[in-house]
């Protein structure tokens, strides 16, 4: 009996052998990982493989590609807008009569001007006169606004998902109607009704700063100062309102440049939710609709005259825009590649092949 039975790790050595001169460890804090346990965890099937073959880099190697990319992200933005006014007022500086402009201060007003043209806002109260400076100030739109603006819309979207992070984490563990209210714990995010109220309020708070500022600095009538407020957010910009004062323009250079974002970020808030409602709406209809030929048909990717479980989940996320064909060519060409003999199976010995 003794010796037809067969080692749990390897058929040509005994158990002693591998504890003295191959011992496997898992862990080297973990006191699963000694030899005396394996014989109690680990069943070697017929087929299997011997457990001391096995590249320990499959065990070890990351399950999750580390894609963080935000803080670079930041980081590179800051440095890029810091460079951009620096330029643009360096410019503005050495161009001085090529500029129509209502004076109050020259640092300031080359700040102002930099700032206006970032956010694409466009009042007409500090406009280039001569060739050199219309040149200078094309070719500051074009960067602003293609490559300034897009890192800036990263910057603020990393914010944004620091700060639902921390929503997020301030109200787990308490499974209240409000807090579920508020994030969908199952899916890990906020649910998109707190987004828009959220969406709601940033631009109902960047307009009121607005409003508030322009009626102390600019000496403007309430109306004035929220049409002015508005036509800034926004981007509008008509003209026939700006910032006159050395005070009103300092305070623009730094109001203009965070309201523009988040009231842009808001609106896209307004319309992935509507999106989010479409989608849903969809997917409803999709999963309560019967089983048609001409669905069977489409979901027989095998052409077998019948369709499996895997198939018909398949079907139905395509039917609700979650996967396409070219993804799914995607996956199967991954799926063959590891499927060494077309069995259709992925085994451990088709693994090691391939790692090697």
């Amino acid at each position: 009996m003794e010796e037809a039975a067969q080692p749990l790790l390897s058929s040509h050595r005994s158990h002693s052998e591998i504890e003295e001169s191959s011992p496997v460890s898992f862990s080297p804090s973990s006191d699963a990982a000694t030899p005396s346990r394996l014989k109690s965890c680990l069943h070697r099937a017929s087929s299997a493989p011997a457990m001391s073959v096995i590249p320990w880099d499959l065990f070890l190697q990351d399950s999750e590609p580390n894609l963080d990319t935000s803080s670079p992200i930041v980081k590179h933005a800051s440095v890029l807008l810091l460079l951009y006014l620096s330029l643009g007022m360096l410019a503005y500086f050495f161009n001085p009569r090529g500029f129509s402009v209502v004076q109050t201060h020259p640092a300031v007003d080359a700040l102002y001007f930099c700032i206006v043209t970032l956010c694409t806002i466009g009042y007409g109260d500090i406009t280039p006169v001569t060739r050199v400076t219309k040149a200078i100030s094309c070719v500051s739109v074009l960067v602003g606004f293609g490559l300034i603006n897009v890192l800036l819309t990263d910057a603020v979207n990393h914010l944004l998902n620091l700060q639902e992070s921390a929503i997020i984490d301030s109200v787990r563990g308490a499974s209240t109607r409000h807090t579920s209210y508020i994030v969908d714990a199952e899916k890990g995010r906020m649910r998109i009704r707190t987004k828009v109220g959220l969406a709601v309020g940033v631009v109902v708070l960047s307009v009121g700063v607005g409003t508030v500022v322009l009626r102390l600095l600019e000496n403007l009538d309430w109306m004035d100062a929220v049409y002015l407020s508005v036509m800034s957010v926004t981007t509008v910009g008509y003209g026939d309102r700006s910032f006159k004062t050395t005070r009103g323009r300092i305070f623009a250079s730094v109001w203009l440049l965070v309201s523009t974002l988040a009231v842009g970020k808001a609106f896209l808030y307004l319309v992935e939710a509507r999106i989010d409602r479409r989608h849903r709406r969809i997917a409803k209809w999709i999963l309560k609709r019967d089983l048609t030929v001409k669905d069977l048909l489409a979901a027989d990717l095998n052409q077998k005259g019948f369709i499996s479980k895997s198939e018909f989940v398949i079907h139905k996320l395509k039917e609700m825009g979650r996967i396409d064909e070219k993804e799914i060519l995607s996956i199967c060409n991954q799926f063959n590649k590891i499927d060494l003999h077309n069995t259709g199976k992925i085994t451990l010995p088709d693994l090691l092949s391939v790692s090697r």
